[in-house]
C-alpha cells in the first residue's frame, strides 16, 4: 500500500482518528498534572588550610593546591551510606549526590539534593552542609590536630530557591501521547483494511448473480451427479425388457425362424 493510500484511508476514518487523538491529548495533559515536579537545590563548600599552613599575612586562597585529596576523603565520608540513610529516613524520596566539583581545580565539595518539594530540598541541603562541617571536625579530632592547624570548610554557594525539574513529567507526557496516537492509527488502519477487503470481494459476488448466468443450486447439482452414473444401468434394464426377436439383428432372424 502506498503512503498516499494510507493517508487517504486515515482521512476516510476521520471519525476514529480525530476522537482518538483528542483522547490521547487529554491523557497527556492529565499525566502532566498528575505527576508532581521535582525540585533541585545545590551548594558548594571550600576547604581552607589551617593557620600554621599559611605564612603570616599570607592569602589562604593561594594555598589550596594540596587540599584536593582531603576533599576527596571528606566527600567519601559525607556521602557514605550511614550518613545518607539518616537523611533519607527523615525525608523519604530524597535523592542526594555528593561529589568533588571537577569543574574547578580547588578542593570544592558539591552537594546536590533533589526532592518532591522545594521545602524538603532546602531542609536536606542545610542538614548536609552542617554535616560536612561535623565530619571534618571529627576526622581532625581523631588525629588530635591542633586548632591552629586545622582545616575548615566554608560555604561558597547555596541555592536560595529550588529549580523545578520537569524531565520526568515531560517523558511521561510524551510516552502517553505516543502510545495513544499509535493505538488510534492502528485501530483506524484495521478498520480501513477490513473495509477494503470487503469492497474487493463485492465484484466477484455480483458476477455470480448476473442475469446471463443462471444460478445452480447445490441440490440440483447433486441430483445431476447422482443421475449421471445411473443412466447406463437404466439403458441396460430397458434392453433386457425387450422381446428376443426385437433384440436380434436382421441377419440372425432367418436362423431363428428355422429352429422354430
Amino acid at each position: 500500500m502506498k503512503f498516499t493510500d494510507t493517508i487517504l484511508g486515515l482521512l476516510r476514518r476521520w471519525y476514529i482518528v480525530v476522537p482518538g487523538l483528542l483522547i490521547a491529548a487529554s491523557l497527556a495533559v492529565g499525566a502532566w498534572f498528575a505527576i508532581p515536579p521535582d525540585y533541585n537545590r545545590s551548594a558548594t563548600q571550600l576547604l581552607i588550610p589551617g593557620d600554621n599552613s599559611i605564612p603570616e599575612g599570607g592569602n589562604p586562597y593561594l594555598f589550596l593546591g594540596g587540599l584536593a585529596p582531603a576533599a576527596d576523603v571528606l566527600v567519601r565520608a559525607v556521602g557514605s551510606e550511614n550518613v545518607l540513610n539518616d537523611v533519607v529516613e527523615e525525608h523519604p524520596g530524597i535523592d542526594v549526590e555528593i561529589s568533588r566539583d571537577t569543574t574547578t581545580a580547588g578542593p570544592i565539595v558539591l552537594i546536590t539534593v533533589t526532592a518532591s518539594s522545594d521545602a524538603a530540598a532546602e531542609a536536606v541541603l542545610a542538614m548536609l552542609i552542617d554535616r560536612t562541617v561535623t565530619v571534618l571536625n571529627e576526622f581532625q579530632d581523631v588525629e588530635s590536630i591542633p586548632d591552629n592547624n586545622r582545616m575548615t570548610v566554608i560555604p561558597v554557594t547555596v541555592d536560595e530557591q529550588g529549580e523545578e525539574q520537569v524531565r520526568d513529567r515531560a517523558l511521561a507526557v510524551a510516552g502517553v501521547a505516543l502510545v495513544g496516537t499509535i493505538l488510534t492509527l492502528l485501530i483506524a488502519s484495521l478498520v480501513e483494511g477490513s473495509s477494503r477487503r470487503r469492497r474487493e470481494r463485492e465484484p466477484a459476488v455480483r458476477g455470480e448473480h448476473e442475469p446471463g448466468a443462471a444460478p445452480r443450486s447445490h441440490k440440483a447439482g447433486a441430483a445431476e451427479a447422482q443421475a449421471t452414473p445411473g443412466a447406463p444401468a437404466q439403458r441396460e434394464d430397458a434392453s433386457a425388457s425387450l422381446p428376443v426377436d426385437e433384440t436380434l439383428s436382421e441377419a440372425q432372424r432367418p436362423h431363428a425362424d428355422a429352429r422354430r
